[in-house]
């Protein structure tokens, strides 16, 4: 296929719908089973304010588009983090938002969300640690506006030192010198690396280059916190994806062609994953009869049960 001249073609044939490669082989997965998506909604109550009613609206515009483009989802759910979020970070901006709304919901239902981070520390996809790597490696290197507050964050959520060490070990080469593009080696390596960091579980291994003392998570002091954790998901990956999409500059994601099964997986995840802490913020605001352990219950459904178990949907 070439996806070039294809997605013009899609646009010229509208309201024909043709579908890429990805999006006919995602149809496939969901009709084996009778096209029941990866998805549990949780159950809200009713309200009257405007600015729920807002976030309602979101989610359900949200919805609309759902199985299909979970991008969309995604992208109602952060508009929702952000609009009621602000509420407590009044002139601090989204940033302040993803820096500050982890440690309010750790405060206010600390067992469920510890809970909850690790539902979401175990299950990301490889590939969208892959993704994240990539990012925080290459903003390190670049000095657009959008790659220098993604460093900001990075530095910020890990700690300077780790940080450090982190974009010695994945980002540059062997001689110590960046590597223009950062090969595929260190990059799969800082994803496991990702993924260990991000389930909050001690490393089995000591770290054999003693350069990287911080990252060795063998070291029960360099093992993150919950508060790390979730920062990590909201500020540096959730917050990454709704600039780069904002800002257009990505293509969409199910028509080109590098879009696989594995790309919607990572969708998924990115998706449940704002909608979890969406449901979060609505919850510090009072707001849909929302508590800890509701939430909880919900991110155990989408990764847990059988029926909406995120992984073994993408695998059947």
């Amino acid at each position: 296929m070439d996806f070039k001249k294809e997605r013009v073609h899609c646009h010229n044939k509208y309201p024909e719908v043709i579908q890429f490669k990805a999006e006919s082989k995602f149809e496939k997965k969901l009709n084996k089973v009778n096209g029941v998506a990866p998805f549990y909604p949780v159950q809200l109550g009713y309200g009257d304010d405007p600015i729920y009613q807002t976030c309602i609206g979101h989610l359900i515009d949200g919805l609309e588009l759902l199985p299909y483009r979970p991008d969309f989802m995604f992208d109602h759910c952060f508009k929702i983090i952000d609009e009621a979020g602000s509420f407590f970070f009044s002139r601090k901006g989204v940033k302040g938002i993803v820096q500050g709304v982890p440690q309010r919901l750790l405060n206010q239902s600390r067992e469920d969300w510890e809970s909850i981070i690790d539902l979401l520390g175990v299950n990301i996809p490889l590939m969208t640690c892959r993704f994240l790597v990539k990012r925080i490696c290459e903003a390190h290197f670049l000095t657009d506006g959008n790659s220098k507050q993604l460093t900001d964050r990075a530095s910020h959520c890990f700690g300077a030192l780790f940080y450090n060490e982190f974009i010695k070990r994945f980002a540059v080469d062997d001689s110590g010198q960046a590597g223009g593009s950062i090969s595929t080696e260190r990059i799969n390596k800082g994803a496991s690396f990702l993924k260990l960091y991000l389930s909050g579980k001690k490393g089995t291994q000591r770290a054999r280059n003693s350069s990287y003392k911080c990252l060795d998570l063998a070291n029960e002091c360099n093992v993150p916190t919950p508060n790390q954790r979730m920062e990590l998901l909201l500020s540096l990956l959730l917050f990454n994806m709704r600039n780069e999409r904002s800002h257009g500059a990505v293509l969409s994601p199910f028509r080109t062609s590098k879009s696989s099964i594995g790309r919607y997986e990572s969708y998924y995840f990115a998706m449940i994953c704002s909608y979890i802490f969406c449901l979060g913020v609505l919850d510090l605001r009072g707001f849909g009869s929302l508590s800890g352990e509701k939430i909880k219950t919900c991110a155990e459904k989408m990764f847990v049960d059988n029926k909406y178990f995120l992984v073994s949907a993408f695998n059947r």
